[in-house]
């Protein structure tokens, strides 16, 4: 324990001592770390099984495919429930289809996508309810004119107070909201409606497509090869008795999470997030280390005196490595505390200010992903910022620092 008191006293002697040079060493790290927290955050989003893609691995899309001749093709609305009735082994099925539509509520109106969906959308997809509920299976066969809202349009819509009861009219149907759910990402679940209407009443109008996207909840025994391979044979059944000549295979058929990979790119997820979390470490620790490099100068004077007096170059390297980690430490804390803000200004200046649109960066955050990430890079960030300005404090000669430096 004494050994490690005199690597931490004489480290927090020089930072109270050094203070403007710890300043720029800790809000560079900040910045540099609530960055880099965000991509971890937003990668995990979408590989992870995140609300409300918690069955996004095991959830199989069908949508639009696309003949010999190149011209796409799609199962139409009507015809949805005998499909299925030919697919074996699944738990429940989601249709939804988008429109762009004026939604008007008790103060407001809005011009935004809407998603017609089944009632079992609900339990295929683990959206968070924040209020009320979802519409169920009763009121969407007894045709109920019933609306699920996301949080940021019922407050446009009724500026604050509670959605749940409250009534808004669309394509003249007025329907009442059941449930307020938490706004999703759109850009790690793929999800860009945020208000839900009963399939029953779906008009579709103004597109006039008759198309819908179907997704399939298998159960967790059924592996999803299996499933794929028998939708497959459904689809191209499907299209042939219609005269279409479509090649459905395993291989062209895919889970919602493999789409949404898909749709942010492969190369990006394996090859682009390392490459931009490298620079998030390499551009401040470039400008730390020109720094470090000039501080250790005035620091080798006390080096050589501990090296003469007994101190090995490894505890007086470890000394320093721990003055840096602190540092470091400080840093991704303060770093930690901004991520919040930083979330909520890049959502308001950068994606509402500019898109003119209401949608979140990120849906849910997780702390143990986040963490489990800048750990390891928080040691990583410190051997790049300090241990180069390290060695050479101890590696000078004695007698040359001793004598005033190099002539």
């Amino acid at each position: 324990m004494n050994r490690w008191k005199n690597y931490i006293i004489p480290a927090f002697y020089h930072i109270r001592h050094n203070l403007s040079f710890a300043i720029f060493y800790v809000l560079g790290t900040a910045l540099a770390f609530v960055f880099i927290a965000i991509v971890l955050q937003l990668v995990y989003s979408v590989v992870g099984n995140e609300p409300p893609m918690e069955n996004a691995d095991r959830i199989v899309q069908i949508g639009s495919s696309r003949d010999i001749r190149g011209k796409t093709v799609y199962v139409s609305a009507e015809e949805i429930e005998s499909l299925m009735n030919g697919i074996s082994g699944y738990e429940l099925y989601a249709v939804s289809h988008s429109e762009f539509v004026d939604v008007f509520g008790e103060h407001t109106f809005v011009s935004i996508p809407v998603n017609y969906v089944n009632a079992d959308y609900w339990n295929v997809f683990q959206f968070e309810f924040l209020e009320g509920r979802a519409f169920s299976r009763e009121e969407f066969e007894y045709k109920q004119a019933v609306a699920v809202v996301s949080k940021s349009i019922a407050d446009i819509l009724f500026k604050g107070e509670s959605a749940v009861g409250k009534r808004i009219e669309c394509q003249k149907v007025v329907y009442t909201i059941t449930g307020v759910v938490r706004d999703v990402s759109v850009f790690t679940t793929g999800i860009y409606e945020k208000i839900w209407f009963s399939n029953k009443y779906n008009s579709f109008t103004p597109s006039g497509d008759h198309d819908y996207d179907v997704c399939v909840l298998f159960p967790q025994h059924v592996s999803v090869m299996t499933a794929k391979q028998g939708i497959a044979r459904v689809l191209e059944d499907y299209y042939s008795r219609r005269g279409r000549k479509v090649e459905v295979t395993a291989e062209k058929v895919y889970t919602v999470k493999e789409n949404l990979v898909n749709d942010i790119g492969i190369q990006l997820l394996f090859y682009g997030v390392p490459a931009v979390l490298l620079i998030l470490l390499i551009i401040p620790a470039i400008n730390i280390v020109t720094l470090n490099v000039a501080n250790s100068v005035k620091q080798s004077e006390e080096m050589v005196i501990r090296r003469a007096i007994g101190a090995s170059r490894l505890e007086l390297f470890l000394q320093i490595i721990i003055e840096n980690l602190i540092l470091v430490v400080i840093g991704v804390f303060l770093g930690l505390l901004l991520f919040f803000p930083m979330v909520r200004m890049i959502e308001e200046v950068c994606i509402n200010g500019v898109l003119e649109g209401t949608d979140a960066l990120i849906t849910r955050i997780n702390y143990m992903v986040i963490l489990g990430g800048i750990l390891p890079m928080m040691f990583v960030f410190t051997l790049l910022t300090g241990g180069y300005s390290a060695y050479l404090a101890v590696k000078k000669n004695m007698a040359v620092v001793l004598k005033g430096g190099d002539r």
